[in-house]
């Protein structure tokens, strides 16, 4: 399988699994960006063919009915007469007619060429055409109201993540990253690892995906917030599922499970006073 294949996988497999289109991409990002500019115009050609696929739920058009006669004789259909059309109310007078909305153009940074604000890539050469900041539009945020010390998480803090069972720990800042930390399982064949990769404590055994979830730092919480990449055996927090659209804070102590592997979260604070 190609590089382009293989994120085009993992970007369907998401999507599939109820993640929006700028949640997927956010995770994928990193490897996006490593493409030079014919491979990302030909994968963001594949992902807008995908997106604008027949939907699968959509029923098949019915069959024609077999009889003795050399062609099938199809259904007669009995079609209500039409009626004319009702012209619109006038508006009232002095009350003034909507605009129809103007469309928002925004230049790729790469090329130049104007493409529609909604859009994700541009489609002159492929390039992401704004940093993806949130994983979706709906957020849940767990209340952080109380026992804001355990949830703080500033700038000079480190993230640690021990499997249960074992000594191993893994530590990461992602105060500093430039994208989203994933975390998952490597996979021969697949060109696609994860920034924490748990290959080696029987992750595949234990249900993790290869991008499992995604960690990312917000400084206006002062906060890690934590998002299920649509894994297929789930993420849980203290024994509570992640909806794939969900977007949850990540406590000092908390038990983060991927599947059925265990981690343990905490924070570190260097040069800070015990105390």
């Amino acid at each position: 399988m190609s590089y382009i294949q293989d994120i085009l996988s993992e970007y369907t497999r998401m999507r599939d699994n109820g993640l929006e289109t700028k949640a997927a991409l956010q995770a994928l990002r990193p490897h996006i960006e490593s493409l030079d500019q014919t491979q990302r115009a030909e994968l963001a050609a594949l992902i807008r063919t995908w997106e604008s696929r027949p939907s699968a739920s959509a029923p098949p058009p019915a069959a024609p009915v077999e009889t003795g006669d050399s062609e099938p004789r199809k259904h007669a259909v009995i079609r209500p007469i039409a009626r004319p059309a009702e012209p619109e109310p006038a508006p009232p007078s002095g009350v003034p007619t909507q605009p129809m909305p103007d469309i928002n153009w925004v230049k790729c940074p790469h090329c130049g060429k104007p493409n529609q604000q909604h859009e994700v890539f541009c489609y002159a050469c492929g390039q992401l055409l704004e940093p993806i900041k949130g994983g979706g539009a709906t957020k849940h945020f767990a209340d952080t109201s109380s026992d804001v010390s355990s949830e703080y998480f500033g700038p000079d803090s480190v993230l640690a993540l021990r499997v249960r069972g074992s000594s191993e720990v893994f530590e990461v800042r992602p105060q500093t990253a430039d994208h989203e930390i994933v975390i998952g399982r490597s996979s021969s064949g697949s060109a696609i690892t994860p920034d924490i990769d748990l290959t080696s404590k029987q992750a595949a055994d234990l249900g993790v995906s290869r991008m499992h979830v995604a960690l990312r730092y917000e400084p206006d919480q002062n906060a890690i917030l934590v998002s299920d990449l649509g894994s297929a055996n789930g993420t849980y927090i203290g024994g509570q599922r992640l909806l794939p659209k969900e977007i949850r804070v990540l406590r000092h102590g908390d038990e983060l499970r991927l599947g059925k592997l265990m981690m343990i979260i905490s924070f570190r604070h260097p040069g800070k006073p015990a105390g």
